[in-house]
Formats: C-alpha cells, structure tokens, sequence
C-alpha cells in the first residue's frame, strides 16, 4: 500500500473545500446532463467553444426584494454553431458581486462542458476584468472573487486544454438566457393586480398561480407544472423534471400535490426510487399484486441461503420468497428448468401468466423479467424499468446498441 503524502492531505484538503464552496454558492454539478452532446459522435476530438454571461438583479420575489443571480450558458462547436444552451437563476448575497455572478457562470459552464465529457475547450470573457484574473495578468481584491477563482483554476486543470480568450462577437442570445432565468423569478404590478409571466408558456398569470420548483428556482405557471404529469413521461419510466427549457431538475413528490393527483406522486417516487438504485441491482418482486422495486445489494443480506449458491431472494414488502434468476417463488431443491417443468409450477399463477404472455406474442425482459409490448416498428426494444435493450423476436441481448441476433429490426 501507497504512503500517503503531505502534498496528498493538502489535495484532499482542497478539493473538500471546494465542494463545500459549491454547495454554499449553488455552485454544484448540474443534475442529469446527456451523456454527449447532440449531433456529436465523440467529445474529445473537438475544441468546443463556452459562451457564458453572470448577471446580477434586485428583484420582488413573493413579498420581498431579493439579488438573483441569472446565468446563461452557450456551448458551441469549433465555428461558433451552438450545441446546447442552458441558464439558471440562483439566490445567493455571496454572489451579489457582478464579478462574482460572471465567475459562477464560468464555473457552471466547465463543469456542464467536463460533465458532457469535453476535454478541449475555450471560455470567452466580455470583462476584461475577469480576463485578466483568469490568465492571471491580474489579480482581484473581494474575496468572494477569489475563492471562485480559485474553483475555475482547478476546473481547467481537468480539462487536457483549456482556454481563456476575449470575446471577439456578440453574445445577445448568451445575456437573454442570463435576463430569462432572472425574469422568471419577477413580479409586477399593474394598478391593483400582480403579474408574473411564465417563462415556458409566456402567459401571464397571477404569482399565486405559479409554482416555485426547488433547486433551480423556476417559477412556472400551474398549466405548465401539470404537463411532467399529464404527458407519458412517467409511464415511460422517467423522472418528472422541471418543465424549463432545458432544465434537468427533478421535481420534489411532496412539492408536487398541489397539481399532481396522488396516482401520478405514487408514480413520480416509484421513478425516483428507480433512478436512484442502479439499473444492475434492481429487483422488481414476481408477485403481480406488489411489484415491489428492490435493491439487489439490500436482498442479497436477508437471502435464505448463501448468497454464492443461491438466487433465492424474499420481497421486503409482501415477504414472497422467489428466485431471482427466473423471477418465480423460489423452487426448493431445484434448479430453474427442473421447477419449471415440475406440475406445482405448471399449476402456478407464474406459469399462466408466462402462457397468456406468450399467446399475446409479448417477451419478457431478460435482465429484470418484466413484460414488454411491443407498440410496432423497430424490434430493437428497451426494458422501461431496467432500461436492458433486446430484439422482441427472440428476446437476445444487444451490444454496443446494436442486435446480437440475425432477426430483423424492422416489424409490425
């Protein structure tokens, strides 16, 4: 085993105080970027250009005047064509500073750029200020201003290159971004009524009638809030998300029952709980009435047999003792294909339900057993609760997004 080193502890060191610092500004990762950008086959053979613009406002926010900060991001390709744009308003006296507001924008578009899995980038600057602070020809007096500094100094040594330039264009749709999230927090008077415009359906509406997610602070009409939950985006196995262009923020259950009926909040913790169980370990219980969601690695301690020899598992909610492997009550002293062809399970619900499957032509995942139906098109199909991909005529596994079989793709 490695010592670890005096230079090791002041890293460590480092690195958990700019976690903290993050956390304290608004400043961490944003939430489910893609994994690649759009219309690109790799991220690390470009040199991708981010536009960013930090902008500061006393604001009415519910009944008191409050700074927000609005952020917008623009990230484009190598001739300037954008890629993905983003903005988001934050809350924070510490980033009253308007430097301190353009240093946070350039923070969350590193991190966006490194989490979208860029390795060669260029960040412009419209301050010349913050310019000469990141090339280092200069140096600030606030200390809020340093310790973001600090945070964007470490940022660039993460990338393999990573440059500060002078902004030699025009960044109009940049600042609008920046004005959006600002404006979406607003309110205004027009003689005795209160406006808010809604940033996703631009209507105007009453602030009573808006809903304030948490995390981004988006302050959205109820119309609009219902939307994550009247469109099939739950059934389909997604989490409901903030309805902001662009936004990636989950929405909180409890924050949602205002606009949610209670079928559809049931729903939306069932997505969260799956999300957060990694799509490997999750165990759905055979038991048609319960369908319980459970993590592997939590069964494996209450099996009823060592782990090592057994796939025998037992439900945490209903108590059904079943085989993981074959997703059946557990078959005792016998091995998946003796069970299956034993008459207790030909007389079972299981196998009834496996022969109504098969009449309807359906497949069963291979990976979690869930029943899949194809809606027509292409036979390449994804599980909606583990997220497996497999070819509906045969049920084989793809690889790399491709099929393994020789069936066709195409069907009706």
């Amino acid at each position: 085993m490695d010592a670890i080193t005096a230079d090791d502890l002041k890293r460590v060191d480092q690195e958990s105080k700019d976690r903290l610092l993050a956390q304290e500004l608004d400043l961490d990762s944003l939430e489910n970027p893609p994994l690649r950008i759009l219309g690109e086959s790799s991220t690390t053979t470009h040199t991708y250009r981010l536009y960013s613009k930090g902008l500061v406002s006393e604001e009415l926010i519910k009944d008191d005047m409050m700074l927000v900060v609005g952020l917008g991001l623009s990230l484009c390709d190598s001739h300037d064509n954008p890629k993905l744009e983003i903005n988001k308003a934050l809350r924070n006296q510490k980033l009253a500073h308007p430097e301190a507001a353009e240093l946070a924008a350039i923070i969350h578009g590193l991190k966006w750029a490194l989490e979208l899995g860029v390795e060669s980038i260029q960040f412009f600057c419209d301050d010349s200020n913050i310019l000469g602070y990141v090339t280092r020809k200069a140096a600030p007096n606030e200390p809020i201003v340093v310790k973001l500094l600090e945070q964007v100094s470490l940022l660039q040594t993460r990338f393999t290159s990573c440059q500060a330039l002078a902004v030699s264009r025009d960044i109009i749709s940049v600042i609008k971004l920046a004005k959006d999230a600002i404006a979406s927090q607003t309110r205004w008077c027009e003689g005795d009524t209160e406006y808010e415009s809604c940033p996703v359906c631009y209507a105007y509406v009453s602030p009573n009638d808006k809903f304030e997610v948490h995390g981004c602070f988006h302050r959205i009409c109820v119309t609009c809030m219902r939307k994550p939950f009247s469109s099939e985006q739950l059934l389909r196995g997604n989490t409901a998300i903030c309805p902001y262009p662009d936004c990636e923020n989950d929405l909180v259950p409890e924050d949602c029952r205002g606009f949610a009926d209670a079928d559809a909040i049931t729903l939306m913790i069932q997505r969260k709980k799956e999300k957060a169980i990694p799509v490997k370990d999750r165990v759905y219980c055979p038991n048609p009435s319960c369908s319980f969601l459970m993590s592997d690695l939590d069964l494996i301690k209450h099996v009823l047999n060592n782990p090592r020899q057994s796939e025998a598992r037992k439900c945490m909610e209903c108590g059904l003792s079943f085989c993981k492997k074959c997703h059946v009550p557990w078959h005792y002293k016998k091995t998946c294909d003796e069970f299956k062809k034993s008459e207790s399970y030909l007389k079972s619900d299981a196998a009834l339900l496996e022969s109504f499957v098969k009449t309807q032509g359906w497949q069963k995942c291979s990976q979690c057993q869930s029943i899949v139906q194809h809606g027509g098109g292409c036979k390449q199909m994804t599980c909606r609760h583990c997220k497996h991909e497999f070819c509906y005529t045969c049920g084989a596994a793809c690889k790399k997004k491709k099929l393994t079989c020789k069936c066709s793709r195409s069907g009706k």
